[in-house]
């Protein structure tokens, strides 16, 4: 399995290298982005473009050290890059991971629903 391109978090890759297929638990660090209300408001100020780290944390009125602990969670998750001009850092979504990896949890998903839909009966409890 692919990390993300800092290599720090764990998703996994559309590449036809993977060692094994993804188990749901290898998309945690992908909806753990999601669960926490500072970190999709960060999303949502991502969303029309490219941010600054201080236009996030006046937005937000949120000190600048949670702000980079929240970005440093999404970064991991693959969902923002960043870049630096002098002395200040910008964010931006990676929307070529996040579809990607959107796209792969919709695909795992479709494959267990399928899997479950035509294994054997004696996989099904028999009693509630």
């Amino acid at each position: 399995m692919k990390t993300s391109d800092t290599g720090r978090g764990r998703s996994p890759s559309r590449s036809s290298e993977r060692s094994h297929e993804p188990s749901t638990e290898d998309f945690t660090p992908f909806f753990k982005a999601f669960c926490n209300e500072t970190r999709a408001r960060i999303v949502e100020q991502l969303l029309p473009g490219e941010r600054c780290v201080c236009e996030i944390t006046a937005a937000l009125d949120v000190s600048q050290p949670l702000i980079s602990h929240h970005l440093a969670t999404l970064r991991d998750a693959g969902f923002v890059r960043q870049r630096g001009e002098g002395a200040r850092t910008y964010y931006s979504i990676d929307w070529d991971v996040f579809d990607g990896r959107l796209d792969d949890f919709r695909r795992h998903v479709e494959q267990r629903r399928q899997a479950g839909a035509t294994g054997p009966p004696s996989c099904r409890p028999t009693a509630c």
